[in-house]
């Protein structure tokens, strides 16, 4: 293991919880973490030792390689201490693109980044509440590239990581900061290879804030510019070297969960 510092409906998918289920308003207040199952066992350990609980998806309507990724029906909703997460319905998904992208959207709070014309209207609508109460002006960016969540990597409220040059091209017309890395050399079984989006997510910690990554980030060889970039943003990285680099469909965090409503006294 390695530190670098500087409303669901069950018959269409199901969240299983890695938790102790017999206290359910601590499952309520505890920080909690979506990822696929074939996430790096050591990785799951970290995020439970460190009081987070883990939640995995299976969304049988889309295509099996992306079934469990948590960011093919969620979307996480602001960075931080910040982050909500919306839960997407799964019946509005079909099998194949671009049926299946509907929620693959980037929101960092201050941009909300997705191919527009496939956005579900109630995921936008969730986005821009959310400004609102944060009294954030929300810029929207719309790219051709609808697996958004996919292949950038948001690192905080104006800087990125992707591989997607179309992508990075769109954002320099904003106030952002993009590290372009070369595509490849993330695994993503069922394909040639996955993306940098797809492995991480960014999490609150003991006070720091901490880029979450699935598998050893060291083999891809933009590494060390990754590593600078984080650096430079005050930014930890957390990954574990015995497991390759690989796209679980992100890691997603709801920071601050709503307790749970206990029924009155009689």
């Amino acid at each position: 293991l390695t530190t670098v510092s500087p409303s669901s409906r069950k018959t269409c998918y199901n969240i299983l919880s890695n938790h102790d289920k017999e206290n359910p308003t601590m499952l309520q207040n505890t920080p909690t973490v979506y990822l696929s199952r074939l996430a790096s066992p050591s990785l799951q350990r970290f995020l439970q030792s460190n009081g987070f609980q883990l939640n995995s998806l299976d969304v049988p309507v889309v295509y099996p390689e992306i079934a469990t990724h948590a960011d093919i029906l969620l979307c996480q909703l602001g960075l931080w201490e910040k982050a909500q997460i919306f839960h997407g319905d799964p019946e509005k998904l079909t099998r194949n693109y671009p049926g299946n992208i509907r929620y693959n959207a980037v929101c960092t709070g201050k941009y909300f980044i997705h191919n527009l014309q496939y956005t579900d209207p109630d995921l936008l609508a969730a986005a821009e509440a959310k400004a609102a109460a944060d009294s954030i002006i929300l810029t929207k960016i719309h790219v051709k590239q609808g697996y958004t969540r996919c292949s950038l990597l948001p690192v905080d409220d104006r800087s990125f990581i992707t591989s997607d040059a179309g992508i990075a091209k769109t954002l320099a017309d904003h106030d952002t900061d993009v590290l372009l890395i070369h595509p490849g050399h993330v695994h993503l079984p069922g394909f040639d290879y996955g993306f940098i989006g797809g492995t991480g997510g960014g999490l609150p910690l003991s006070g720091r804030r901490l880029l979450v990554v699935n598998g050893n980030i060291e083999t891809h060889p933009d590494y060390k510019k990754i590593a600078t970039f984080l650096e430079d943003r005050d930014i930890d990285l957390y990954y574990s070297k015995d497991s390759p680099l690989m796209d679980i469909g992100s890691i997603l965090v709801d920071a601050a969960p709503k307790p749970l409503q206990q029924p009155a006294q009689d």
